[in-house]
């Protein structure tokens, strides 16, 4: 019995040791990654932070370091699929993962799929002035200048110190301005196309018209030439009766 409690006892000091060496093992991987990655190394801090980010435990920032990294290096598949797994993971922090989704995204000019990315930053933190940044970044490059506007005064209210206040507040007013030639145009050409639209009405209104004093018209020549068809089959007699 006492060996069979010997025998347990240091079975569990393996296992213990065993857990004990797995943590050590993970905070080095994530220290070492994160340590690589501060110091401009990401193609070193990669494979460092990539096994970090398999173990259990590891600090959430793993995600948003390897992200970054695999985007420095222009890995940008890696990146956006370690960003988009960071989401899922506990403790992380999903507005800041989904942020830099979209700017891996913006990066390769698929607008489209930044500004989805940053709309689901939004979503989660209202207040994230970035997002609302590079959101309106994306839109003008999408060409949806009234939301971008709508972005950047966002933006300046979020972060009225930022020290692009006055660039985003000239760029305001240039998309402005275009914002309210493209909607004089489209006021004119829908104007336009509405007064086309009464022209064809009118149009057919006189068609109409045309077609109803036609068909009177020649009905009435069609009976004045059915009578005087008629008349001239009639034979005429002589004062005696006879034929002529």
């Amino acid at each position: 019995m006492k060996k069979l409690a010997v025998a347990r006892r240091f079975a569990l000091s393996a296992v213990l040791a065993l857990f004990a060496l797995g943590s050590a093992q993970a905070l080095d991987y994530f220290a070492e990654g994160e340590r690589l990655f501060r110091a401009n190394k990401p193609e070193e801090a990669i494979p460092m932070l990539f096994q970090a980010s398999q173990l259990t435990g590891t600090d959430p920032k793993v995600f948003t370091y390897l992200g970054l990294c695999y985007q420095q290096t222009g890995k940008y598949a890696d990146a956006i699929s370690t960003f988009m797994k960071g989401t899922s993971a506990p403790g992380t922090d999903r507005k800041i993962l989904f942020f830099d989704a979209g700017n891996v995204y913006y990066i390769q000019k698929l607008f489209t799929e930044a500004d989805t990315m940053y709309t689901r930053s939004i979503g989660l933190d209202s207040a994230y002035a970035p997002a609302y940044l590079n959101r309106a970044n994306a839109r003008v490059q999408l060409g949806t200048f009234k939301s971008a506007v709508e972005d950047y005064r966002t933006y300046l209210v979020l972060d009225p110190a930022t020290w692009q206040s006055d660039s985003i507040r000239q760029l305001i007013e240039l998309l402005s301005q275009e914002v309210a030639k493209q909607e004089d145009e489209a006021a004119r050409v829908a104007a336009s196309a509405a007064a086309a639209e009464a022209e064809k009405a009118a149009a057919a209104e006189r068609y109409k018209k045309l077609l109803d004093d036609v068909s009177s018209t020649l009905q009435s020549v069609q009976d004045a030439s059915t009578i005087s068809a008629g008349s001239e089959t009639i034979m005429d007699y002589d004062e005696e009766g006879q034929l002529e």
